[in-house]
């Protein structure tokens, strides 16, 4: 297709499909946020702040930067609404986030990585 040249959604084709289950929201907040754990089909999986686990407890002994991911996660194929509903209500709470990244299965298997 040349350069400039507009085209549609990508086709499923034959091509193994990604399925939205769930994404990480980063917060703009200091310390470990209490955040709702349950949000429609998504469930509150973790909390990390610098690569490492820091809810559910045990948290290490660490300096926590002002900007914690919370990883919502669901069983189930999600969709985008579901992802903007999540993040709404996040921010209707009056949580500040800076930016999301959607969590993807393939073939059942995660594409995306685990806290340390």
């Amino acid at each position: 297709m040349p350069l400039g040249e507009a085209s549609g959604p990508p086709q499923k084709g034959n091509r193994p499909m990604m399925n939205l289950h769930g994404v990480d929201v980063y917060l703009w907040h200091q310390g470990t946020p209490d955040v709702p754990k349950e949000y429609g089909a998504m469930r509150l999986l973790f909390i990390s702040n610098r690569g490492t686990k820091v809810y559910p407890p045990p948290a290490p002994d660490m300096e926590l930067l002002d900007w914690p991911r919370c990883r919502y996660l669901s069983d189930a194929e999600v969709t985008d609404a579901d992802i903007d509903a999540l993040v709404g209500h996040l921010t209707g709470l009056g949580w500040k986030w800076t930016k999301t990244q959607k969590l993807f299965r393939k073939d059942g298997v995660d594409q995306f990585s685990q806290p340390y």
